[in-house]
């Protein structure tokens, strides 16, 4: 490894290291360990994964951490020890410019969204390294460019999208050479992976799942400007627009390439994200995967566009100054207010008590106690079914007031950002209603991402008059 491959890394490791001590996990981090500390590995793959909606990888790795001893607290040493690796395979062996050597690696997606944050999708640098190896030589050593599609497929649903359309455009090159005896085993080994992946994430029949994060044009719109622009100051939100633009700007470069399976991919993603599913951490798997299909087709698109090292320049120093101030809130504010709570209950005994939890980021909070902390939940595992009380009528709880009602909690344990939910927002009102209860403690929390923040993650906590 050469000495500025050495100084990336030692950076890289040193920097994601200091932030990680400091951040405390959201809700869907804590989930997954909840999983993977509770759940056997059968259950994991036969069971729970068809309701997470990807296939079990992240669970699994968790479970192999925490059956060597790792505690959750320690949760952000595996986001860094994998997206590590992935940084030593990409020094090592990617054939990429300077600049996309030195910058990717602290750039906002791969620096802090998906290593400083603990999900699978700190397996994308990897992932997509392997792809970038693998893919120009997809012809003289198929075996090695369908393993690294199925890796990828492994890691998300948007990862399974991007493994089955680059599949398919490599079984389509294969029939124009009329060669396609000669990968035939390649080809088998590839449908058989995303079979059982299909057969492991088919859905139940009590699958509780919400598709369509945006249905109509305005929709779409509304959906970029909020995922993408954020809730930051007029200059924050003027940079953003300006990072896309030149991201755009970048993108359309794969367009003028002879093989447009890249673009065919990033097209049929976006229908799914509008479609289906379009977090603001999503956004990053379309950066990676653009910044990656450049790479791929480096030579072609440098052939058309002399000035793609600079675009790629200007788009990775924007993406770079972007992970600076999510990095720095991570110091100076929570990121979410379930340690804190979860201290609080613990330093007053309240444990031992009845408490109701209301709303999936209460799971947060779990994740701190072994035992389920919750008396109306059966579980500590918050399950994706429809008989799921905390989706429709949000049981009992409603009726707090009315004489049929036999359960009145000691305590109760809410999001206090519920007015993002009208359910949650309902049930708030008729705690306050009752003028049964009054406000023992709150916590606060905020989901960064890039220079702003997503959502709030905090809680109040109930406690019944005396």
């Amino acid at each position: 490894m050469k000495k500025i491959n050495i100084i990336i890394f030692v950076v890289f490791l040193l920097l994601t290291s200091l932030i990680g001590i400091n951040h405390e996990p959201w809700v869907d981090e804590a989930q997954s360990w909840i999983i993977a500390r509770d759940a056997s590995a059968f259950e994991i793959i036969w069971n729970i994964a068809r309701y997470e909606g990807s296939f079990p990888l992240w669970h699994l790795t968790l479970k192999l951490f925490i059956n060597l001893g790792l505690d959750y607290e320690q949760l952000y040493i595996v986001p860094i020890l994998i997206s590590a690796i992935g940084l030593i395979v990409f020094l090592k062996k990617v054939e990429a410019p300077k600049i996309v050597k030195i910058l990717l690696p602290f750039s906002y997606y791969i620096f802090y969204q998906y290593t400083i944050i603990a999900r699978s999708y700190s397996y994308l640098l990897l992932a997509f390294s392997l792809l970038a190896i693998t893919y120009k030589k997809r012809i003289e050593n198929p075996l090695k460019y369908v393993l690294a599609l199925g890796f990828v497929s492994l890691i998300s649903m948007h990862g399974m999208i991007i493994a089955v359309i680059l599949g398919i455009t490599f079984l389509i090159e294969i029939i124009k050479e009329k060669n396609i005896k000669k990968y035939i085993k390649e080809l088998i080994l590839f449908g058989a992976i995303i079979i059982v992946e299909c057969i492991i994430l088919f859905p139940r029949s009590d699958l509780y799942m919400t598709v369509a994060a945006a249905y109509t044009i305005p929709e779409i719109i509304n959906t970029i400007i909020r995922m993408l622009i954020g809730n930051g100051n007029i200059f924050f939100k003027i940079y953003n627009i300006v990072s896309i633009i030149m991201f755009i700007i970048l993108a359309k470069n794969l367009v003028k390439v002879k093989n447009k399976d890249f673009v065919i991919t990033i097209f049929i993603l976006l229908i799914f994200m509008f479609a289906i599913r379009f977090g603001s951490h999503h956004s990053g798997i379309l950066f990676l995967f653009v910044i990656f299909g450049i790479i791929c087709k480096y030579e072609q698109v440098k052939d058309k566009n002399k000035n793609v090292d600079r675009i790629l320049g200007i788009v990775l120093v924007m993406y770079t100054v972007i992970s600076i101030l999510p990095s720095i809130n991570d110091f100076r504010y929570e990121y979410s207010g379930a340690k804190e709570m979860a201290e609080y209950i613990s330093e007053n005994g309240y444990i031992q008590e009845e408490i109701f939890g209301f709303g999936y980021k209460t799971v947060s909070v779990q994740a701190y106690f072994e035992e389920n902390l919750y008396d109306n939940r059966p579980e500590t595992i918050y399950r994706w079914t429809i008989d799921n009380k905390d989706f429709y009528n949000y049981c009992n709880f409603l009726t707090i007031d009315k004489s049929e009602f036999t359960e009145v909690p000691k305590f109760i344990l809410i999001e206090n950002n519920a007015d993002s939910d009208y359910k949650l927002e309902k049930i708030k009102q008729t705690i306050e209603n009752t003028e049964k209860y009054e406000i023992e403690y709150q916590t606060f929390g905020k989901v960064f991402f890039k220079n702003t923040y997503c959502e709030n993650e905090g809680f109040t906590l109930y406690k019944l008059k005396q």
